[in-house]
């Protein structure tokens, strides 16, 4: 019996020998391995993600209950690929990187619907220039999948007061679809200190989406920005588009009970803002 055993036991080194050189992640697990298989991800989807917290890009401690439930809600083969996707991308700005995953789990969704194949990254900014343009203005940079956001607020030395006010907001349109904050910041910052820019970003095809909105310090320095830039040739045959944004004064409110009459709406709307609005019900 025992000769059995050790004959057993002997084919089950002998198999774990030859595995290893093919497959290393079935030797080292960090201990939020067991966490997640425990959270139900399938083992495959489970190994993956461990072996990005081993590489450092994003650490167990920065995902959150919801990114690890939406993860189970995909198939195996829809989570690796939302894993090596997420492994590809550029996080080096991305704060919060659970919302991130979540962001790139929302568009591979989107992209399945469309039934376009899921997009290889395209070039993003070039990462020399925008680590330069930050070490040289001090700025912060905030990625998400929805739009990369310069600043806001910017650094002490720049600008320490209150976030500014009416009239110190434009709009920048037509953008070049490839352009980043490289090429922005610098025409911009010559009108005068900027708050922030948020520049729109498209997550089906990875570039931007052709508007950007940029706050100034001042309102002076806004209307600047409209004189030098707007009509500016920022690349050979390419003009933008700069305007000051105009606040809008519209909110669409959604899922509100059917059995609000607008008497109800518009007394609660009141006690919040003080203010007597207008309102018309869509059904």
């Amino acid at each position: 019996h025992n000769k059995m055993a050790n004959q057993v036991n002997g084919n089950a080194v002998q198999l774990k020998e030859e595995e290893e050189p093919m497959d290393t992640s079935s030797v080292t697990h960090t201990e939020h391995y067991k966490t997640l298989i425990e959270a139900g991800l399938p083992q495959k989807v489970a190994e993956r993600l461990d072996e990005i917290f081993q590489t450092g890009l994003v650490a167990y401690v920065d995902l959150d209950e919801r990114a690890i439930d939406a993860l189970r809600e995909f198939n195996e083969e829809g989570a690796l690929s939302v894993l090596q996707q997420f492994k590809e991308s550029d996080l080096s700005h991305v704060q919060n990187k659970s919302a991130f995953l979540c962001g790139v789990m929302k568009t591979y969704r989107q992209r399945e619907k469309q039934g376009s194949k899921v997009q290889e990254s395209t070039k993003g900014p070039d990462e020399a220039k925008i680590k330069a343009l930050l070490e040289r203005t001090g700025y912060t940079l905030d990625v998400t999948t929805g739009q990369r956001k310069y600043g806001g607020p910017p650094p002490d030395t720049v600008y320490s007061g209150a976030q500014p006010g009416i009239g110190t907001e434009v709009f920048v349109g037509k953008i070049p679809r490839d352009l980043y904050e490289d090429e922005l910041v610098p025409l911009f910052e010559k009108a005068g200190p900027i708050w922030d820019l948020r520049l729109m970003m498209d997550p089906l095809s990875g570039q931007n989406r052709g508007y950007a909105f940029i706050t100034f310090c001042s309102k002076d320095a806004a209307q600047e920005a409209v004189k030098l830039c707007d009509n500016y040739e920022i690349r050979p045959g390419k003009h933008l588009g700069v305007c000051i944004s105009v606040a809008n004064n519209r909110l669409f409110v959604g899922s509100i009970p059917k059995n609000k009459t607008k008497e109800n709406i518009l007394e609660e709307f009141g006690k919040v803002t003080g203010k007597t609005i207008s309102m018309s019900i869509l059904h």
